[in-house]
């Protein structure tokens, strides 16, 4: 009869506790979606993003379609002629040093209102990675 030695079946056991740890999404992307909808004021956009412990960056029209076509910074939505938004939620950390951020992007039109925004929930499993 073949033993497991202590080394892997503890290995083995460690993968399978962190496998059932696994949490479920945050319920802050589909929040931000309804919070933000198209026409939301740019004003009131960023004074809702600090409530909410937001890091981010707001660029101007001209920085929008520069950074869009130089594709230096991953953007999922396309300038709609006004400024946009970059941002970082943290959502929770775990004891492993890791931790789970939501990413956003807003676009705003000429008027400033909003034109279209993208949510994304980012995890960090471990925090030495």
């Amino acid at each position: 009869m073949s033993r497991l030695r202590p080394l892997p079946a503890a290995a083995l056991a460690a993968a399978l506790l962190l496998a059932g740890c696994e949490e479920p999404p945050s319920p802050l992307v589909p929040a931000l979606r309804q919070q933000f909808q198209p026409g939301h004021p740019l004003a009131d956009a960023l004074r809702d993003l600090k409530a909410r412990n937001t890091r981010f960056s707001v660029h101007s029209r001209s920085e929008c379609e520069t950074l869009s076509r130089a594709n230096t910074m991953h953007s999922r939505l396309r300038p709609a002629g006004g400024p946009c938004v970059f941002g970082k939620i943290p959502v929770s950390t775990n004891w492993l040093g890791g931790h789970t951020d939501v990413i956003l992007q807003l676009v705003f039109d000429a008027d400033d209102k909003l034109a279209d925004g993208d949510f994304e929930e980012i995890r960090v499993p471990f925090g030495w990675l």
